[in-house]
């Protein structure tokens, strides 16, 4: 009989430190919170990281390698005009 009831207050005891529904539930929208933060992180993260490779691949390759220096241009043509020829005496 001492036996059980020292199991019975032992029993009372671990019931005490059990979670209540309330405390459940509080657990549970908890949770949900910090799921919904980390999840719009991970999204923000997803979008920064994204925007980053598309600058990257888009400048990087651009402007990594020197560019050639654009080739001599052609020297102008020059046109002499001839003097006209002197007017032939008439014979």
């Amino acid at each position: 009989m001492t036996d059980t009831r020292e199991r019975l207050v032992r029993i009372e005891e671990r019931l005490e430190q059990c979670a209540t529904k309330t405390d459940l539930e509080a657990l549970r929208a908890e949770m949900h919170k910090g799921f919904s933060e980390m999840i719009k992180w991970i999204v923000g993260t997803a979008i920064v990281m994204s925007g980053t490779g598309i600058v990257v691949m888009t400048f990087v390759p651009n402007n990594a390698v020197p560019k050639a220096p654009p080739p001599a241009p052609l020297p102008p043509v020059v046109i002499y005009t001839q003097p006209a020829p002197a007017a032939l005496p008439k014979m």
